[in-house]
């Protein structure tokens, strides 16, 4: 419920929205929820503007064109060093979808 208020009043376009919301949450004792509310809001405004928040973890630095394709402007990129896929990348899109090309998953896959 703070996320869809958050992203409402912040359509509105108002100042001082972020100082009276902080407020709202200390006055509730929920200022502890505020990573949580941050994250749905990030998700909220994303999928209301058609971006992306994306993952990409590889085992060593990637080229940068890498994902020219797939990503567009105003997509949320995270690059993410993960050594433990030994090659290859993973790609996670709005925490939800996930592609795995790892070399990690397949040695799992024959080893299971």
């Amino acid at each position: 419920m703070y996320a869809q208020a958050l992203v409402m009043a912040l359509a509105g376009k108002k100042t001082g929205v972020f100082e009276r919301f902080l407020k709202a949450l200390e006055r509730n004792g929920d200022t502890k929820k505020l990573k949580q509310i941050a994250a749905l809001v990030e998700k909220m405004l994303l999928e209301k503007s058609g971006n992306k928040n994306v993952v990409v973890e590889t085992a060593r630095p990637a080229p940068k064109n890498s994902l020219k394709g797939f990503i567009k402007g105003g997509d949320v990129v995270q690059e993410k060093i993960n050594p433990a896929l030994v090659a290859g990348i993973k790609i996670i899109v709005n925490g939800e979808k996930q592609l795995d090309f790892s070399l990690q998953k397949k040695l799992n896959e024959i080893f299971t």
